[in-house]
């Protein structure tokens, strides 16, 4: 690819994808709100850009990796955004775990100015991003998806296709990380039982964890609950909320009951309120262990 790859938001997920794109040969200019955050992108060989224009030529590609809707739209609608720059034949791909609705408004924007938007959300914490272990889910113009996959494909292990409504890929990433935090509850009931019953908690981590269920979501989250650890924070509990509230937004855009994903977000929003928002959201384990006096 002979232009430039434009990189906007680097944060803990940001910089280590940066990384990867810089190793497998792709010229990247990144820019992110808070300058400072860019110097490590900078140190990997990325150009430092200081508006999101800047980051993409006409009819470039830029991607956007940000916390929520507010940022992205920001990015693409501010005056010195993405959005007039880009232009006929620019594809925006956005990485960010935003509402369904919000991808469909965004893409009729582009399709407004001539450019493309493609939904691509990932699934994987900042070490899954640097060790290129990421799985990428994307949904939108076919012809866009196409162009950018040599991309999308240096970021993780594998990119998996949704179809052509662009706000698939954000339904399936809402979906998915519900059911990581629904795990995550189940383990912090499950393992409080077992504490006030005396039972060696590793050992039947090491049980129902490394066998009987497993995968990385129980084996990595369940030591975690297993530890009473959630500091550093790979995900913030705060940022879970956000995914949360965005997916009962989306339950109710489809008529769908789910009365575990209410009982899930209860939990975060009551970890936030307890001042736990900067923890790694494997935190909303302690509500259970609040609920059963392990925390007194």
């Amino acid at each position: 690819m002979n232009s430039p790859v434009g990189f906007i938001g680097t944060g803990r997920m940001g910089t280590p994808m940066i990384r990867n794109l810089i190793a497998a040969g792709f010229s990247v200019r990144v820019y992110n709100r808070t300058a400072a955050r860019t110097l490590d992108a900078v140190a990997a060989g990325a150009a430092a850009c200081t508006t999101p224009a800047q980051t993409v030529d006409a009819d470039g590609i830029v991607l956007t990796m940000l916390a929520d809707d507010a940022a992205v739209r920001a990015t693409m609608l501010d005056q010195h955004g993405i959005l007039n720059k880009l232009g006929p034949g620019g594809v925006h791909v956005s990485m960010s775990t935003i509402a369904p609705a919000t991808a469909q408004e965004l893409a009729k924007l582009h399709d407004q100015h001539g450019s493309k938007y493609v939904a691509a959300p990932v699934f994987g914490r900042p070490d899954a991003a640097a060790a290129k272990k990421l799985w990428v889910c994307t949904s939108g113009d076919a012809a866009a998806k196409s162009r950018v996959r040599p991309v999308l494909e240096a970021l993780g292990q594998g990119v998996v296709d949704f179809g052509d409504h662009v706000e698939s890929a954000n339904v399936l990433k809402l979906c998915g990380n519900f059911m990581v935090a629904a795990a995550t509850e189940a383990m912090a009931e499950a393992f409080s039982l077992m504490e006030k019953a005396g039972i060696n908690k590793q050992a039947a981590l090491e049980l129902l964890c490394g066998g009987v269920f497993a995968s990385p979501i129980y084996r990595n989250y369940g030591q975690s609950v297993v530890d009473v650890s959630h500091d550093p924070a790979k995900f913030l509990l705060r940022l879970g909320l956000k995914d949360l509230r965005l997916l009962r937004e989306a339950a109710d855009q489809y008529s769908t009951p789910m009365p575990l994903a209410d009982l899930v977000f209860n939990r975060l929003q009551s970890g936030v309120a307890k001042g736990r928002g900067d923890m790694d959201w494997t935190g909303l384990a302690l509500g259970a262990r609040d609920d059963a006096g392990l925390n007194a």
